[in-house]
């Protein structure tokens, strides 16, 4: 038997999910629909929309099948695109989708579809990283800011530090390993590799920076 802990995703599709991990399912994505439903050109109704969104979420996450990485996220972008639509078209009837900016979040394709994809594994991303930060003492984080993420090699991270190298690297295994069960089936795992092996981090990503005295 696997002992490896079930994602979010995973405990949500069982039989008797919890209360806690549907309000972690809307807490994590409230923000990244009520964003690109403003962008869509309802601000004001940004709240109703995403509350529309999680709640289709709900009703239809039992019969949601993964078959790729990023299926999920391609679904909540087609859930979002039906919702901003439907109060587009009650609000302006007459130019349901100025712009064809829906049109070009729908397809698959589209240049919108693919910023949409980037925003939200990043965003999901950094509520991660949020929420697997306590789990770890603050020199192991800094030990993974330092090298897995700004690049510096295992030497220098231990003289900063004061662990061990081989510390260091475990540090970076330990960490990475909570992320992806946490990501499993939520993101593109590929990408956040990518995103960690790059030379600096991404500037919005503030829970890589340990503030001073912790």
């Amino acid at each position: 038997m696997s002992t490896t802990p079930a994602s979010l995703l995973e405990r949500l599709k069982a039989p008797a999910p919890t209360p806690a991990d549907w309000r972690r399912l809307h807490d994590l994505y409230r923000p990244l629909v009520r964003h690109w439903a403003g962008r869509a050109g309802l601000p004001g109704e940004a709240d109703d929309i995403a509350q529309e969104v999680l709640i289709a979420v709900f009703r239809g996450l039992a019969a949601f099948e993964r078959h790729r990485d990023g299926a999920f996220r391609a679904w909540l972008r087609t859930i979002t695109v039906h919702k901003v639509r439907s109060h587009l078209r009650a609000a302006r009837p007459e130019v349901p989708d100025a712009g064809g900016f829906l049109d070009r979040l729908a397809d698959p394709a589209g240049d919108l579809s693919r910023e949409w994809d980037r925003d939200h594994d990043r965003h999901v991303f950094d509520e991660l990283l949020a929420a697997v930060r306590p789990d770890f003492t603050p020199p192991t984080w800094e030990a993974f800011r330092l090298f897995a993420v700004d690049g510096r090699s295992a030497a220098e991270t231990a003289a900063a530090t004061g662990l061990t190298e081989n510390a260091v690297m475990l540090a970076k295994s330990r960490i990475l390993k909570r992320l992806r069960e946490k990501a499993a089936g939520l993101i593109d795992w590929g990408r956040i590799v990518g995103w960690v092996r790059a030379v600096r981090p991404p500037t919005h990503h503030p829970m890589l920076t340990l503030s001073q005295g912790r």
